[in-house]
């Protein structure tokens, strides 16, 4: 038989999962993208055993190694204690500890493995436990880990290593003033932390008129280490013509303990040393975040194939799976998906919508697929293929606040965790929490149970401060 198919999309907060098993029947889940379940206890049946309020979700025993924390009024967990067994039936929970003395019917708690979301979807549709391995699958995912990591700046500790002489080219940049008329400028925060100018030089044609001093690098290079930075971009003028230098670097990067490196004469071969510079710094900032998540899922789903979604729409192994073409994974299975829709509907041209917990996604189709391979995403620029995809960070995340003056709205985010106040966590005041007060969202709707009063408190301080 062939095996399960999962199409898995991994936003800021959710996780949407669609299946299809081997006789074509589909199965949709959805789980929050921290990897944690949230649910409410119903009823007390014993000193170490309660049932939740919704029973009949789950298979038989699938809870049994999961730890479960139960959560106070201000979202704090307060006891924690592994499942030791599970009713599907009554919704019936066991724990090796004894249960809390002042545990009520209400309070809520939250199940977590350790595992990534799209490794619980499969689970959930599967029906395995914890100590069930997963056979083997089809997966193919997109996710916007690198685009949450670039709007909320939230990546690797980069390093920025270039030629002497050219250490600020990527705040200079070209110089373009895309609000020309406003007074206070406020540029972007760079990605990068921290500068390394290296005495080198090659002319435009990639001859040496100065090689690297590997003494004076390496010591460079092992400064950087000892400072805590986690990930090198290698940028030399004119490398696009004769990489030898950059591979020289990269090798004693390697010899001073760095794992993650990015470097221009591979990425971006081009003549535009800030484009280049710009690609090269985007790929080291994220891609420490992807590789470690891409292998987390890969050891859980050995044996099976994983391809992801890249920013141009297609689908690559994981194994080629990087941080410049990561950017727009995630929106680019909406563009291509609402296309297809829209065709099968008899629209030959549409426009896409999508509105996350930390981002919004807006593109257009009409019956071709427009790719940019030089555009700017948050703030950078970055040489790529990529689909048209304009994005905001704005999303049901965003958090809701009051600055002094008037009430602002994001660009940070509560996420998944802590997510949204309603969401039981003590999170901030966001987007979600908003249209839950003013009835937009159904609670008996939602996958997890949600808390009403802590919206009420937090809107409560928030017309004080005013």
């Amino acid at each position: 038989m062939k095996p399960w198919e999962f199409w898995i999309d991994v936003g800021g907060t959710f996780t949407d999962c669609i299946a299809r098993s081997a006789d074509d029947r589909l199965v949709e889940c959805k789980v929050l993208s921290s990897g944690v379940t949230k649910r409410r206890v119903g009823e007390i049946l014993g000193p170490a055993r309660f049932c939740d309020d919704a029973p009949g979700r789950d298979a038989d025993g699938f809870w049994i190694g999961y730890e479960l924390r139960f959560l106070d009024r201000q979202g704090a967990p307060f006891f924690a204690s592994p499942v030791t067994d599970f009713d599907a039936r009554t919704g019936g929970f066991t724990t090796a500890a004894l249960l809390p003395q002042n545990l009520e019917p209400g309070a809520f708690f939250e199940l977590a493995s350790g595992e990534e979301s799209p490794i619980l979807a499969i689970r959930a549709v599967l029906g395995l436990r914890l100590d069930q391995p997963i056979p083997e699958v089809s997966v193919r995912l997109g996710t916007t880990r690198g685009t949450n990591a670039l709007l909320t700046r939230r990546g690797a500790r980069t390093a920025f290593v270039t030629t002497r002489g050219f250490g600020d080219i990527l705040l200079i940049a070209n110089q373009d003033r895309p609000r020309l008329f406003d007074l206070a400028i406020k540029k972007p925060e760079p990605l990068f932390e921290r500068v390394v100018e290296i005495d080198e030089r090659l002319d435009a044609e990639g001859g040496v008129l100065k090689a690297p001093d590997e003494r004076a690098v390496r010591s460079q290079l092992v400064e950087l280490k000892n400072q805590g930075v986690e990930s090198i971009a290698i940028c030399l003028l004119h490398s696009f013509a004769n990489p030898a230098h950059e591979q020289m670097i990269e090798q004693w990067a390697r010899d001073a303990g760095f794992s993650e490196i990015s470097v221009s004469s591979r990425l971006s071969p081009l003549i535009k040393i800030v484009s280049r510079g710009d690609t090269t710094v985007v790929d080291a900032y994220l891609n420490p975040i992807l590789r470690q998540y891409v292998e987390t899922l890969r050891r859980k789903l050995e044996g099976s194939r994983l391809r992801l979604m890249t920013s141009a729409g297609g689908l690559v192994d994981a194994d080629r799976f990087v941080g410049k073409d990561s950017i727009l994974s995630g929106p680019a299975g909406g563009v291509i998906g609402f296309s297809r829709v829209a065709q099968r509907a008899g629209f030959q041209k549409s426009i896409g919508f999508d509105m996350g917990g930390t981002s919004t996604d807006v593109s257009r189709f009409d019956g071709r697929y427009e790719l940019e391979f030089e555009t700017k995403k948050a703030g950078v620029r970055v040489v790529a293929p990529m689909l048209s995809i304009e994005t905001v960070a704005a999303g049901g995340g965003s958090i809701c606040a009051f600055d002094g003056v008037k009430l602002i709205v994001g660009p940070d985010s509560a996420g998944a965790v802590p997510g949204p106040a309603c969401y039981g966590r003590g999170g901030p005041l966001t987007v979600t929490d908003v249209n839950l007060y003013l009835g937009r969202i159904l609670p008996d709707r939602f996958p997890f149970p949600l808390d009403r009063a802590a919206v009420e408190a937090h809107l409560a301080r928030l017309c004080e401060t005013i």
